[in-house]
């Protein structure tokens, strides 16, 4: 389970696995970590500028009584008949079911726009797809409206956007349409190419350790320094 350790410095986008409801498969969660709770998550977006792609080539688990391809189709008050519903693969804007259930005031269920010759719906809707790509002009969003409570982090300063359960690996690039401070007219586009569970930047992984190369236990794989990092003391011993 991948899990963010470090003082944040820009937004990044971690991907969660765990042992899905489904015996023989797993669960990837996706949430982009916000820098302010003010911050508000709008948009999930690809184009032929900023192409969207997912590749889950052992196919994704989408369960019969979500007939929708978001959150709202996960019904709290089925999961005890039907407690596989919990895995099924959906697109979200910080919403684990539907809104009317999220006890968050002014929440919204997300809307879709796809390009018909290039539709993304069916990735969350019919069970066994294996791949999503959209890089045409017009594109394709799940998104929200800038007032919509949902839009902002919860507690942990993060907001889900995407559940996938799969039994093979889970690979692609997400963009998100992030407005700082809820402010619209300053919006950022983020780009986040993942390869399974991790945490990632707009660079690709992040690493924390020690990234320092003139310390005793510098490590080269590390991209964040964690402050870890040990110095040799006057006597040549690391961290004396």
């Amino acid at each position: 389970m991948a899990a963010q350790s470090h003082a944040q410095e820009a937004y990044t986008m971690t991907v969660e696995s765990n042992p899905a409801a489904v015996e023989g498969m797993t669960t990837y969660r996706f949430s982009v970590n916000m820098l302010d709770e003010t911050d508000r998550l709008s948009a999930i977006y690809g184009n032929n500028e900023q192409g969207m792609a997912l590749d889950a080539p052992s196919g994704v688990y989408n369960n019969a009584f979500n007939t929708t391809w978001n959150a709202s189709g996960v019904n709290p008050l089925m999961l005890e008949m039907f407690p596989e519903l919990v895995a099924d693969t959906y697109a979200t804007i910080g919403l684990e079911g539907p809104a009317s259930a999220s006890g968050l005031p002014n929440a919204e269920d997300p809307s879709l726009v796809e390009d018909s010759t290039q539709p993304i719906s069916p990735f969350f809707q019919i069970d066994g797809e294996t791949h999503v790509e959209s890089n045409t002009v017009v594109g394709s969003s799940w998104f929200v409206l800038n007032d919509a409570e949902n839009a902002l982090p919860a507690a942990d300063m993060r907001v889900l956007v995407m559940q996938v359960t799969t039994s093979g690996t889970l690979s692609g690039t997400l963009n998100a349409q992030v407005f700082p401070l809820g402010v619209s007219a300053d919006r950022e586009l983020l780009t986040f190419d993942f390869n399974g569970a991790g945490l990632y930047g707009e660079d690709g992984p992040l690493v924390d350790g020690c990234n320092d190369e003139t310390a005793c236990n510098f490590e080269e794989a590390a991209t964040v320094n964690d402050g870890s990092c040990l110095y040799d003391d006057a006597l040549g011993v690391c961290g004396g």
